[in-house]
């Protein structure tokens, strides 16, 4: 399982996962160029909800559009990075060994975990203040933690299964 290949202690293939890396970076780039290609398709006739300055059609299309760019300029570096790694061996050494080593492995780890339950502790808090500005806003923060929640539960179930 994937999950069992991103965390346990066993052998990792660096030459396959830097190909891997290079796939997602290829997706990521595909995501961006479909956000800038529908914004260049609707322009500022992009949906709104609300037809206040903020949410204007060029403020969204301008967003969607930014957001592209930077997903492409993220998927480029993120393969180039890895194209890097593979065609010089002394640095995919170096950069293997910095990914098995077992300090940096627990650091990593130990820091998803402090910022998940950080998230949680910001999420509530957002709930209770967001009820004072809109109910709307309040309502998307509960789903959110809700759902966060139930992801934690679930990876919880599925590793202690696993171990």
């Amino acid at each position: 399982m994937w999950l069992d290949r991103l965390f346990a202690d066993g052998e990792i293939d660096f030459e396959r996962r830097c190909k891997n890396r290079m796939k997602i970076g290829a997706v990521i780039m595909l995501l961006g160029a479909l956000s800038v290609g529908l914004m260049a398709i609707m322009g500022e006739r992009a949906p709104v909800i609300d037809q206040g300055a903020m949410y204007s059609g060029e403020f969204i299309s301008s967003y969607y559009t930014s957001m592209g760019i930077a997903l492409m300029a993220v998927g480029a570096v993120k393969i180039a990075n890895n194209v890097r790694w593979l065609k010089h061996p002394e640095l995919m050494k170096k950069r293997a060994v910095e990914e098995r080593d077992e300090r940096n492995r627990l650091l990593g780890l130990r820091c998803w975990a402090y910022t998940g339950y950080s998230m949680f502790l910001v999420l509530y808090l957002g709930i209770l203040a967001s009820g004072f500005v809109s109910v709307t806003v309040m309502v998307v923060l509960q789903v959110v933690t809700a759902v966060y929640a139930v992801m934690l539960l679930g990876f919880r179930v599925l590793l202690s299964r696993m171990m």
